[in-house]
């Protein structure tokens, strides 16, 4: 036996009105949403930024522990550098440049053989935007260190900034950084290179 169901003309619009979201419901799910939002960004917007730095960080950490394993091996190997002491082989055959024991403040022909940055790469301009990198290197005279207070008024160095891709380090102080004040190879009085990092403007 086969029942039908029969709905009077009041039901219909009973049973119509309810097959939808009315403006009002719409309205509140959507200020839920934007509420959300407003609360939840700001939170993983830190939480990106902190992921960042804590990575740049660890970039510099490792760019100054190269540094210091460089000095160790000159002082225990100095038959690996050339007669100006400007250079140094390294026990796979690769040379880097040297300024006072420690590594010379280039990146493509020195620390790029001696720390793995992934998606890492030297840079002539100070806006950091090649899809394929995460990471941009962009190397800076003595002048460019001292101006900023990263190093002492009389140094003659060189060095280098590590910075994210999508910055302008020209207007943003958003980067790591390594700097060897020593003005050539052989100084009376050598210096330790400076490292370090500066997030003020992320």
């Amino acid at each position: 036996m086969m029942y039908s169901a029969k709905i009077s003309s009041s039901n219909k619009k009973y049973v119509q009105s309810n097959l939808g979201f009315t403006l009002i419901e719409v309205v509140i799910v959507v200020v839920i949403l934007a509420i959300v939002a407003v609360v939840a960004l700001p939170k993983f917007i830190d939480i990106s930024k902190d992921a960042e730095q804590s990575v740049m960080k660890a970039q510099m950490a490792s760019i100054k522990s190269a540094s210091e394993q460089i000095n160790i091996q000159v002082v225990l190997h100095p038959e690996n550098l050339n007669n100006n002491k400007n250079r140094y082989t390294l026990s796979n055959g690769q040379r880097i440049r040297i300024r006072a024991g420690y590594p010379d403040g280039r990146w493509n022909n020195t620390f790029r053989y001696i720390v793995d940055l992934s998606n890492t790469e030297q840079v002539v301009t100070d806006f950091c935007d090649d899809a394929d990198l995460d990471y941009c290197v962009r190397q800076k005279n003595s002048g460019w260190f001292r101006t900023r207070g990263y190093a002492d008024p009389a140094s003659r160095g060189r060095g280098f900034i590590v910075f994210p891709n999508g910055y302008d380090v020209g207007d943003q102080k958003c980067y790591s950084y390594y700097y060897n004040p020593n003005q050539n190879a052989t100084p009376a009085t050598p210096e330790t290179p400076v490292t370090g990092v500066d997030f003020s403007e992320c």
